[in-house]
This record gives C-alpha cells, sequence and structure tokens, in this order.
C-alpha cells in the first residue's frame, strides 16, 4: 500500500521524472549509467535515513557505492534527498526539456515546503 505521506510522494515523482536522466549516465554526461554518484553521498543518506527516519540501509556489495544496484540506486528517494534532488541537466544545463523542468521546480518546491513542515531536510 502506498504511503499517504506526501513528502514520500513527492520524492517519488521526482526520482520518476528523472530517471531517464540519471539512467543515461547524467543525460549522457558520464560513460557509465547512474554515475554522478559519489561514495560520500551514499554516507550521507546512511546518516540521514538513520537519524531522520530511524533506518539502517543495506549494502548492495557494489565494489564502489555501497547502495547502487543494477537499476540505479535502491535506496528510497525521500531517504536520500540530496540526491533525489540532484539532477545533472538541472546543475549543468541542456539536460530537461522545459516542461520537465517546469516539473522539477513544481516538485522541489514542495518537497522543500512538505520537508519544512515535517521537519525533514537535509
Amino acid at each position: 500500500m502506498p504511503s499517504k505521506d506526501p513528502l514520500k510522494a513527492f520524492y517519488r515523482e521526482m526520482a520518476a521524472l528523472t530517471a531517464s536522466e540519471c539512467a543515461g549516465g547524467c543525460g549522457g554526461r558520464e560513460h557509465r549509467q547512474f554515475r554522478c554518484c559519489e561514495r560520500k553521498y551514499c554516507e550521507v543518506a546512511r546518516e540521514f535515513a538513520r537519524t531522520q527516519y530511524g533506518v539502517e540501509i543495506q549494502e548492495t556489495g557494489h565494489p564502489e557505492l555501497p547502495f547502487m544496484g543494477e537499476s540505479g540506486c535502491v535506496v528510497e528517494a525521500y531517504l536520500r534527498p540530496i540526491c533525489a534532488l540532484h539532477v545533472c541537466g538541472i546543475a549543468y544545463g541542456g539536460g530537461l526539456d522545459e516542461v520537465k523542468s517546469r516539473e522539477y521546480y513544481r516538485l522541489r518546491n514542495e518537497i522543500i515546503d512538505e520537508g519544512r513542515r515535517q521537519g525533514k531536510l537535509p
């Protein structure tokens, strides 16, 4: 059963919106899928999940990134807010079309507003 928590729902929408950009190696900027990721952000997500939600994230055994699976990060988007909101096409430009960019900013604002209400901002 899906969560009724609006913050979690907004994060799921964001992950769905940005999935193709991330899966394509950061919109083609990287030579490997899902690879603007860095281990330090996995550690930030681990700490955020633990302190904000009491969740211990299970590692996948990936040699470089502890939460990387075959289809990307295995951590739910709301537990990795810095990663979920990062999109290379927004950060570096040229990756999202106008419609997706508008939707990205709408969702980002919803996440920030709801995160403030819940006290769950990184």
